[in-house]
């Protein structure tokens, strides 16, 4: 592994679920290292089913470039889930989940079939597709934090280097926290 590795992590913008507007942003963030080299953004649908296929065409418009592909979490506008599966067979990176905390899955069981009665199935089994979340620690400025992971095409010792690696200031990598904040301001 190269010690300024090229990330694109991805981030939802901010949205209010119970608005007008049914879209928001998805936002991707290139990193070469923990130095932020491009943005890039499509819409999204809110409790859609378009992220997995958004993400690809993204990560696509810089395939060469980049070698690994992080997320904040599978989730995005809202339900709108990425498989994490068909990125990875169809882009060829290593991909990784990334969330700050352990999920409660029964919760989550529970909220689809409450937002989502017919089809929740199909989305809970995007989840569970995705696999084990393991669970690391993460050295940053900020001292030892905790972080949850879910990966396709990558060892867990590998996932565990690259985030010594592009992680300084928090927990999420570089990529993945520039996508954060620019998020926030959509």
């Amino acid at each position: 592994m190269k010690d300024n590795p090229i990330t694109i992590g991805f981030d939802d913008a901010a949205f209010e679920l119970h608005s007008e507007i049914k879209y928001t942003q998805l936002i991707g963030v290139i990193c070469q290292g923990t130095r932020m080299v491009g943005v890039i953004r499509d819409k999204i649908i809110i409790d859609g089913d378009d992220a997995t296929e958004k993400l690809i065409k993204m990560v696509r418009q810089n395939e060469k470039q980049i070698q690994y592909v992080l997320t904040h979490s599978i989730t995005f506008g809202g339900f709108n889930l990425v498989n994490l599966n068909i990125i990875y067979s169809e882009i060829q990176k290593p991909i990784i989940a990334i969330t700050e905390r352990e999920v409660d899955i029964d919760s989550v069981k529970k909220a689809l079939k409450r937002k989502f009665p017919n089809t929740y199935k199909n989305k809970f089994g995007v989840i569970v597709e995705a696999g084990n979340l393991y669970e690391t620690e993460i050295f940053t400025a900020g001292g030892i934090s905790k972080i949850f992971f879910h990966c396709k095409g990558i060892k867990i010792k590998e996932v565990e280097s690259l985030l010594k690696k592009i992680c300084i200031d928090s927990k999420l990598p570089e990529s993945v926290r520039i996508a954060h904040l620019i998020g926030k301001i959509f």
